[in-house]
Parts: C-alpha cells; sequence; structure tokens
C-alpha cells in the first residue's frame, strides 16, 4: 500500500481544522488579558497595546477583500501559513523585549487567526458541514474560556511572566502542520471529500468528528422552518467571535433570497447598507467587552492576575448564550432579549464599583451579545436579491470593521473619558441596532399555478 492510500485511510482534515479553531479561540478570549499585562509590565497605560486587540478584525477584512484569490491556493496552503503567523507571533509575543516587535507580532497573530476562519467554511463544506463547523466552533469557544485562566494562572506564579501564557497557540499550530504534511488537498480538498474518497458505494472512513455526537437541526431565526446541515447551527453551539457564517437557507414566511423579485437598486443598496451597519454595530459590545472588561477590573483595584483570570467570566457568558440558543431560538422575543441583557450587562460593567458587580455585569453581557451577531447575519442571509455567499463576505467586511476599530476608537475617547463614561456610550448603539430596520419585510413572490 502506497503513502498516499495510507493518508486517505485515517481521515485528518477535520481533526487539523478542529485543532487550528483552538489557536482562534485562545488569541480572541486572551487577548485582553495579554494587554494588561504587557502594560503592567512595561509600565505603560493599556492604550498604548490595545492595538493587538484589533489585528484580528484587521486580517478579516483584509482576507474578505482578497478571499476571491486568495483562495485559490489549496486548503493546505493557507492552514501552513497562518500556523506559521501564529507560532512567529506567540514567540514574538511572549520573549521580544520592544514594545513595536510585540505590536508586530501581534499583528501576526491576529492575520494567523484570521486566515484560519477564512478557510474553515470551505475545508468544512460538504453535507455535514453544520456538524463539522458547529464542532470546530466549540472548540474555539473552550479556548476563548480557558486562555484567561491560564493568563492569570501563570501570571501568579513566581518566576514566571503572563505574557508566557500566549505561547499556548503554538500548540495548535504545530500540531495542525504536523498532521496536514501528507494530506494531499489537491484531490481531498475537504474533510467531506477526504473521508469518502474511493469509498464507491462502501461506508464513509471514521474521524475525529465521530468521537462527538450528533448536532441536532436547527431552527432559522427569521421563520418556523427547521433548516439542517447549515453554518447556522453555529449559532446554536458556543463560540467565539468568529466571522465563519456562510448560510445556505431558506423560510417558508419569507421569500428566498434567490427566488425574491426585483426591488429598487437604490432600495436594495440601503437594505444592504443597512445590514452591514448592523452586523458592525452588532460585535461592538462584543469585543469591546473581550478587551476592556479586564481594564475596567484593573480599574478598580483588582490585581491583573485575578483580573485576567475574571475575565474569563464574559466568554463563559457568550458560550451560555450561544449554547441557549437550542431551546430558545423558537422564542419570538430572543433578539429584543438579547438586546436587553447586552443593555444592561454593559451597563454595569460600566458604573460597577466592586469585583461582584463588575463579574456579573460581563457575564450578564457575554450572554446578551452572543446571539446578536449571528441573528444580524441571517438577516443580512434573507435580504431579496443578494446570495448567501455574497451576504457572508459583506458580514465578515461589517465585523471585522468593527473588531479593527474599536481599539483605535475606544483610547481616543478614553483621552476625554473613563473607561466606565467610554463603556456607556456602547448602550445607546446597541439601542440602535434594535431599531433599525432588519429587511426581512417586503413583498412576497406572486403564487405561481
Amino acid at each position: 500500500m502506497d503513502s498516499q492510500t495510507k493518508s486517505s485511510s485515517r481521515p485528518r482534515i477535520f481533526a487539523a481544522t478542529f485543532v487550528s479553531e483552538l489557536a482562534v479561540g485562545a488569541h480572541v478570549g486572551g487577548v485582553g488579558a495579554l494587554i494588561a499585562i504587557l502594560a503592567r509590565d512595561f509600565n505603560v497605560p493599556i492604550n498604548d497595546f490595545a492595538i493587538l486587540s484589533s489585528f484580528l478584525g484587521l486580517g478579516m477584512m483584509l482576507f474578505s477583500l482578497i478571499s476571491r484569490w486568495l483562495l485559490d491556493f489549496t486548503a493546505g496552503t493557507i492552514l501552513r501559513l497562518a500556523s506559521y503567523l501564529v507560532i512567529l507571533g506567540a514567540l514574538g509575543s511572549a520573549f521580544l523585549p520592544w514594545r513595536w516587535m510585540i505590536i508586530l507580532a501581534g499583528l501576526m497573530t491576529g492575520l494567523g487567526a484570521s486566515l484560519v476562519i477564512l478557510i474553515v467554511p470551505a475545508v468544512l463544506a460538504g453535507p455535514r458541514r453544520a456538524r463539522d463547523i458547529a464542532l470546530a466552533n466549540g472548540a474555539s469557544s473552550a479556548a476563548s474560556v480557558a486562555t484567561p485562566l491560564l493568563y492569570g494562572v501563570l501570571d501568579s506564579i513566581p518566576g514566571f511572566q503572563g505574557r508566557w501564557a500566549v505561547l499556548i497557540m503554538m500548540l495548535p499550530a504545530i500540531y495542525v502542520l504536523a498532521t496536514i504534511k501528507n494530506i494531499d488537498f489537491v484531490n481531498t480538498p475537504s474533510a467531506y471529500a477526504e473521508r469518502w474518497r474511493g469509498r464507491r458505494g462502501r461506508r464513509r472512513r471514521k474521524d475525529f468528528a465521530d468521537a462527538f455526537g450528533q448536532v441536532g437541526t436547527v431552527q432559522a431565526f427569521g421563520g418556523a422552518e427547521n433548516v439542517a446541515d447549515d453554518e447556522l447551527a453555529r449559532a446554536t453551539m458556543a463560540a467565539a467571535a468568529s466571522s465563519v457564517h456562510v448560510p445556505d437557507l431558506s423560510v417558508s414566511e419569507y421569500v428566498p433570497a434567490s427566488l425574491a423579485p426585483h426591488v429598487d437598486p437604490w432600495k436594495q443598496r440601503a437594505r444592504v447598507g443597512t445590514g452591514i451597519f448592523r452586523v458592525f454595530l452588532s460585535l461592538l459590545p462584543e469585543f469591546a467587552l473581550y478587551t476592556w472588561g479586564i481594564a475596567r477590573l484593573v480599574q478598580i483595584g483588582v490585581p491583573t492576575a485575578t483580573a485576567a483570570s475574571l475575565g474569563a467570566v464574559f466568554p463563559l457568558g457568550v458560550a451560555a448564550g450561544r449554547l441557549s440558543a437550542s431551546f430558545l431560538i423558537r422564542w419570538r422575543y430572543i433578539f429584543l432579549a438579547s438586546i436587553l441583557s447586552t443593555v444592561a450587562g454593559t451597563t454595569i460593567v460600566a458604573v460597577g464599583i466592586n469585583t461582584p458587580q463588575l463579574v456579573a455585569g460581563l457575564l450578564l453581557a457575554g450572554m446578551g451579545t452572543a446571539l446578536l451577531y449571528p441573528i444580524t447575519v441571517d438577516d443580512m442571509v434573507a435580504l431579496p436579491g443578494l446570495s448567501a455567499n455574497r451576504a457572508a463576505a459583506l458580514s465578515s467586511l461589517g465585523g471585522g470593521a468593527a473588531v479593527f476599530l474599536i481599539p483605535i476608537v475606544l483610547p481616543q475617547v478614553q483621552s476625554v473619558l473613563s473607561t466606565g463614561e467610554s463603556l456607556l456610550l456602547l448602550v445607546p448603539l446597541v439601542i440602535l441596532l434594535y431599531l433599525l430596520p432588519d429587511g426581512r419585510k417586503y413583498e412576497p413572490l406572486p403564487e405561481i399555478d
């Protein structure tokens, strides 16, 4: 049996993709703690390192714009590039003694994580994509919860530096490089293709995904129909903020986008622009609190190591909120409830005066923000005359803009206002998100005899 046959007998693409999402979650969940620790170690304001949390958004915007050309390369090439960027960025963030070099290393880490986000839907394409992407997304969420705890533990050990925790991102990257070394991504470009290659009617090969239970059917946010085998399943699984949401669904009480009647081009541009802006608004509180939640804890006198650990309650709230969607998704007021929870939690974090109040606020805000992004993206997909892939690309652009701009704008605001007062500015923006039209109400198609 040749090496290629041996390689194909043990599907590994899903395992590599699953593990690569751990690096994404570690970056998203840990960047706030890393910023706080670096600011303390270099004796500079937190704002000096806030740019580190914007690089994921920069990568999301950049790669969404050039994805048409970038995806001409094989998935293996992109995964390798992502892994190398993550490894080099983690090493630099952990050990470099110069601030500007650490920021450059953070850029490499953010771009590497963005590449993983880009390639996941392509690598996990196929009839099992809902299950596979949901599982990979769950890995990302688990890492986002655990990483702040690791920063806090390392920072509290004498002789250790808290920023060394960033090295945890190297482990999944190294695993991915070792796992995909002999995978033929030309003939088996996806996990689905690898499972079925050469089977010719026989049952598919088992892989790492089979170690988990089945992902159930998911109901679309906009209507009553259950949608199986769709990336919307991500909304019911724990997640660390990600742009991977490329649904292909239609809802019975709405006109499928692909069959929608012709609409006025100016109205269509307004709807699409509003949709992008809603996606942008949906991620503002989430990424602001990932970074500045820990900063608020430090501001009220919580030791940096303790604040880094307590920062895990926000991604924990996000995870709990997305998991709750599996049974709350039929509730017609789920979007309103998410808005109210986000407003209440953000307000508590902004004005709280002690640790229990801030921890409770972070947990509540995390649960509230959990579904804002999936719901607004789903609304984009439901727009008439807009393909699912186009909607996903535009959503990624809007989301990436939010992730990129938050760490740049907030420090400027904080030159005038305190951190708490700056976070209060998010409240009217979240309310605006609720008031903006979702684009769901449009004229149905005439009945066809």
